[in-house]
């Protein structure tokens, strides 16, 4: 008998362009006779309502599933030049007559920009053999054991009335609103993937030796969330060859070139393999187009922002028969990463876990329940939530997705044959602590056996009055909070002998004393200043050459990794703060120190083989 085990399941997961936009690309089959339109203006990323124009021939009802982006006659990106997504009509507005417009609020945010006049069509299942070159949630976070999926939790409330047949029970049940936490625990680092969510964006430039040919420009701008980017002259590029787009350190991304459009210039306009992650200006010197060697390396630099990135969690489970049509996928939306920690003992691996996950909404693929109308002729007139659509699928939340099978798994790269397209599990090793240590005015005073560091971004889901789908009733949108950072660890302190040697004033001190010095300056190290100033601290993990990961506190420059910037008493500018530093005598025979502290920021720096980073 077949069952569904923990085994059988698979976690994967993208950024998205705007809050709940989950980014995928489908194509689907056009309903016979169905409703087709145009946009009527343009609409960003992120949009929760589509205007359509003149209605063709046939109308639209709540429950259709419409395509949004590309022509009847296409056959998608390969062809034409038009972002498409899928999204589920859930309340309409205004005439939505043959002839006329309306107003559609759909079941999740645009992941894509539209400009006014691209097709809208009535679509009703995916074609027999869905393409994978539209797959983009096929990254995994790590090596992963547990994952705690974030289902809707329900609150229903029994209301007591005033009535005779009650006898103190109550009389009806009514919906409150629902929440959607999850988490994923144990996570051993092969990549950088997943540790810029919680923090803010990440940038990626080639190193210099990785740059090929000469730079070229975009012939117009693009946009975050595309998949298209324009450029005069495209010497030395070719499909399947890597980019880099933008240049510093602010808004610089790797991405492979995988489409050309045919129709309407063969050299100039390319499909990348997975969504922008900054806008790009034509004409910006900043933010010109190179292409680089695919092997690298390459610097990935994790810095903070003020609004993070959500990301899409996508679920995919099969029974132990792997029965095609028994597969059970969820996809979450909208999720934030509220907390983090990050951790690795001496000799051990860097691990990971996103410890709390808001989400906005929920989708599934199981599209009927038997005791509910099923929207086909014997469906009641009123009373099922989809009576009529395109689509016979009564279930709330149901969406049509694809499948993320085994062989997508990893960076995307849809070379337009629509067959496996992931590059494959990441082959790389775990990271290795190789060194951590604690510093004042540049000079050790400790050195770091294991350390716990963690991230909390106060995240606030908020409930508003406003339409959305049916039966949801989760948050409308997520809102960052104060930023936290706290690292714990197990520190031994240097030998007696060794000097701080750091000024005139204290050269003479021995460094293996500075730790409880810093202990008791609580650091505020006077010069007239009313304003803490701390230290620094730098965590290192190699893997090989050019094949390790830095994490700075409080950050570092360019070009910089391991050498935390400078820290000051003046606003903003501070490092590390010891809140605790037990020394204990013990067992052992070096003394070593357990650490509780605060910290302001953190600057990671990443350097490996990896070209494309959600």
């Amino acid at each position: 008998m077949a069952i569904y085990r923990n085994d059988q399941a698979q976690l994967t997961f993208a950024a998205e362009s705007a809050q709940g936009a989950d980014p995928e690309q489908y194509k689907g089959a056009l309903e016979s006779s169905g409703g087709t339109a145009a946009v009527d203006g343009a609409h960003e990323a992120g949009s929760r309502t589509l205007k359509v124009g003149t209605i063709g021939t046939a109308v639209f009802t709540v429950g259709d599933f419409i395509r949004i982006g590309e022509d009847a006659t296409d056959d998608g990106p390969t062809t034409s030049l038009f972002e498409m997504e899928v999204r589920r009509i859930e309340r309409i507005s205004g005439l939505n007559t043959i002839g006329n417009g309306a107003t559609f609020v759909l079941d999740r945010p645009l992941s894509y920009y539209h400009a006014s006049g691209r097709k809208v069509y009535e679509i009703g299942a995916e074609t027999a053999s869905p393409s994978d070159k539209h797959k983009y949630l096929t990254f995994i976070p790590g090596v992963y054991e547990t994952v705690d999926t974030p289902d809707p939790e329900m609150t229903i409330e029994g209301r007591h009335f005033l009535n005779t047949t009650s006898k103190r029970n109550f009389s009806v049940a009514y919906s409150g609103q629902q929440s959607l936490t999850g988490s994923v625990g144990g996570i051993t680092l092969i990549n950088g993937w997943p540790l810029r969510f919680p923090i803010g964006s990440v940038t990626t430039e080639p190193a210099t030796s990785a740059l090929l040919n000469s730079d070229t420009t975009l012939a117009s701008d693009a946009k975050k969330g595309d998949i298209f980017i324009s450029i005069t002259s495209d010497t030395g590029m070719s499909e399947g060859s890597y980019v880099v787009i933008g240049k510093g350190t602010t808004s610089a991304e790797v991405r492979r070139l995988v489409w050309t459009d045919a129709q309407t210039n063969s050299s100039g306009n390319w499909g990348v393999n997975y969504p922008l992650s900054f806008d790009h200006t034509s004409g910006d010197s900043t933010h010109t187009v190179r292409n680089c060697s695919a092997t690298g390396p390459f610097t990935h630099r994790i810095q903070e922002e003020v609004e993070l990135d959500t990301v899409t969690w996508h679920v995919h489970v099969k029974d132990s028969s792997e029965t095609t049509t028994k597969n059970f996928n969820r996809r979450y939306i909208g999720g934030m990463i509220g907390s983090c920690t990050i951790a690795a003992e001496e000799g051990g691996m860097l691990g990971m876990s996103w410890d709390s996950v808001n989400f906005l909404n929920m989708l599934h693929n199981q599209t009927n329940q038997k005791t509910l109308a099923s929207g086909g002729s014997s469906a009641p007139a009123s009373g099922d939530d989809y009576y009529g659509a395109s689509v016979e699928a009564n279930m709330p939340r149901f969406a049509l997705m694809n499948e993320i099978d085994n062989d997508d798994i990893g960076e995307p790269y849809h070379n337009g044959n629509g067959a496996n397209d992931g590059t494959g599990y990441p082959s790389t090793a775990p990271y290795y602590f190789s060194e951590g240590t604690i510093k004042f005015f540049g000079q050790t005073f400790a050195k770091i056996r294991g350390f716990s560091l963690s991230v909390s971004n106060s995240e606030e889901p908020r409930y508003y009055i406003g339409a959305q789908g049916s039966r949801q009733r989760g948050p409308y949108e997520i809102l960052e909070g104060p930023r936290e950072y706290s690292m714990s660890a197990t520190v031994v302190l240097p030998d007696a002998d060794v000097t701080a040697g750091a000024t005139a004033a204290n050269a003479s001190q021995d460094s293996a004393l500075e730790l409880f010095r810093q202990l008791l300056l609580e650091g505020d190290y006077g010069a007239n200043s009313g304003n803490k100033k701390g230290f620094t601290s730098s965590l290192r993990f190699d893997r090989g050459t050019n094949d390790y990961i830095i994490i700075d506190i409080p950050g570092s420059a360019a070009g910089s990794a391991g050498t935390p910037s400078t820290v000051t008493s003046d606003i903003n500018s501070q490092g590390l703060f010891i809140t605790s530093a037990n020394h204990a005598i013990g067992g052992g025979t070096a003394m070593q120190v357990d650490l509780e502290m605060i910290l302001r920021g953190v600057q990671i720096t990443i350097v490996d083989s990896q070209p494309v980073y959600p």
